[in-house]
C-alpha cells in the first residue's frame, strides 16, 4: 500500500502548482509634425493606451485580496515568472475552439500565457491564489481580476456562456491536455452578471476538478477558480487502512468536489 504520508505531500505539492485597452490619439496642431501625418497621433495613442494599462493595473493591485480579508484562507501573490526564463509558448490550439473561453481565463497570470486570438487580452490583470491549511480537500482557489473595454467584458462573459452550455464542450482539448466532465452550473447572483461551469482534466496520476465561477462587475471581470485532486489510488488505500482499523488522512473522494466559497466572492466584490 502506498504510504499515506508521501502521497500526502505529492498531492500537496501538486495542488500548489494549479495553484486572470483605452486608447485616444491626437496630433499637435501647431504644424510641427505635418511632415509626418498622423505620427503624433499614433505615439500619444500608444502613451494613452500604456498609461490607462498602468491605472488599471494600480487599481486592481489595490483591489486584490490580502490575508486577513477572508477568514480562514491564507492569501498568496503568484510567483513572478523569471525574467530569464524562455518565452512564454504560443496560445494553444483548442478543438472545438468554441470551448476556448472556458480555460482561457484560469492562468493565474494571464500576461504568461497568451490567450487564444478569439478571447480580448485584458488591458491589465492581477491574481492570488487562497488556500484553507484546514480544509480537508486540500482545495486552492485562483482568483483573477481582469480589467477589459466594457464591451470585451460582455462578450467574453456570452461567450462563457455558449461555451459551458454547449454538448461540443463537455469535452476538449486545449493542445495535449483534455477537459472532460464539463458542465454549466447554476451561477451566484454576484455582480452584473455571473457564469458558473465545472471541467476536470488528468494531473499525472490524480484527476484535477476545477469548480469556476466568473462575476462581471462593470468592465472588470472576476474569476474565481476552485481546484483539488481526486487520487483513485490513494482512495482505494484509505478504504483499506480504514477496514484494518487504521485512521484516514483525507484523500478528496469523489464525492468532495471543490467548491467555490461564496465568503471569497463576496470579499473580493466589497474590496473591487
Amino acid at each position: 500500500m502506498k504510504s499515506a504520508v508521501s502521497r500526502v505531500v505529492v498531492a500537496v505539492s501538486v495542488v500548489a502548482a494549479l495553484g486572470a485597452t483605452a486608447a485616444c490619439g491626437g496630433g499637435g496642431d501647431d504644424g510641427k509634425d505635418s511632415a509626418k501625418p498622423g505620427a503624433g497621433a499614433s505615439k500619444d495613442a500608444s502613451t494613452d493606451a500604456s498609461k490607462g494599462g498602468a491605472e488599471a493595473a494600480g487599481r486592481l493591485e489595490k483591489a486584490a485580496l490580502a490575508t486577513g480579508d477572508v477568514k480562514g484562507y491564507k492569501v498568496e501573490k503568484p510567483k513572478t515568472p523569471d525574467a530569464s526564463a524562455a518565452a512564454a509558448p504560443a496560445a494553444g490550439k483548442t478543438s472545438p475552439a468554441v470551448c476556448a473561453p472556458l480555460t482561457a481565463l484560469l492562468d493565474p497570470d494571464v500576461s504568461a500565457k497568451p490567450k487564444p486570438k478569439s478571447v480580448p487580452e485584458p488591458k491589465a490583470h492581477v491574481g492570488r491564489i487562497l488556500t484553507n491549511p484546514g480544509g480537508r480537500a486540500l482545495t486552492t482557489t485562483d482568483v483573477g481580476l481582469s480589467a477589459y473595454t466594457r464591451a470585451d467584458a460582455e462578450r467574453v462573459m456570452a461567450d462563457l456562456r455558449t461555451a459551458a452550455k454547449s454538448k461540443k464542450c463537455a469535452a476538449f482539448r486545449v493542445d495535449g491536455r483534455r477537459y472532460l466532465d464539463v458542465k454549466a452550473l447554476p451561477a451566484p447572483d454576484k455582480g452584473d452578471e455571473a457564469v458558473s461551469y465545472k471541467l476536470t482534466h488528468r494531473k499525472g496520476e490524480y484527476t484535477a476538478r476545477e469548480r469556476v465561477t466568473v462575476v462581471r462587475d462593470g468592465s472588470t471581470l472576476l474569476t474565481f477558480d476552485a481546484s483539488n485532486l481526486y487520487d483513485p489510488a490513494g482512495v482505494q488505500d484509505d478504504r483499506e487502512a480504514e477496514r484494518e482499523g487504521m485512521k484516514g488522512i483525507g484523500t478528496p473522494k469523489a464525492d468532495e468536489d471543490p467548491k467555490v466559497d461564496t465568503a471569497i466572492i463576496d470579499a473580493q466584490l466589497g474590496k473591487l
